[in-house]
């Protein structure tokens, strides 16, 4: 019983791992241009797609391995929010 849970974790989290990667801005001219990729969100920790008030931001060589993120805000509080757990709230109308 418990090596069933175990392998139907393990394709939860492999699940979980892969999904929407072919989707996000590994260039500079995806994250600037391409309104179907996705950008790192600090606020959440996560990618999704690019918002109208974002302004995407690219780092070439990000020691975070995200690249595009949807605006400075979300760099400049990657360590708070994504290792530090600190949830800081983005105020209206961050950059």
């Amino acid at each position: 019983m418990r090596k069933s849970w175990i392998l139907v974790l393990s394709f939860l989290v492999s699940a979980c791992g892969t999904a929407d990667l072919g989707s996000r801005c590994t260039t500079a001219e995806s994250c600037s241009d391409d309104a179907g990729c996705q950008c790192w969100c600090s606020q959440k920790c996560g990618f999704r797609k690019k918002q109208p008030n974002d302004s995407p931001i690219y780092i070439q060589n990000d020691p975070n391995g995200k690249f595009c993120y949807c605006k400075q805000w979300d760099l400049d509080f990657y360590d708070e929010n994504c290792l530090n757990g600190e949830n800081v709230k983005q105020p209206p109308g961050a950059n």
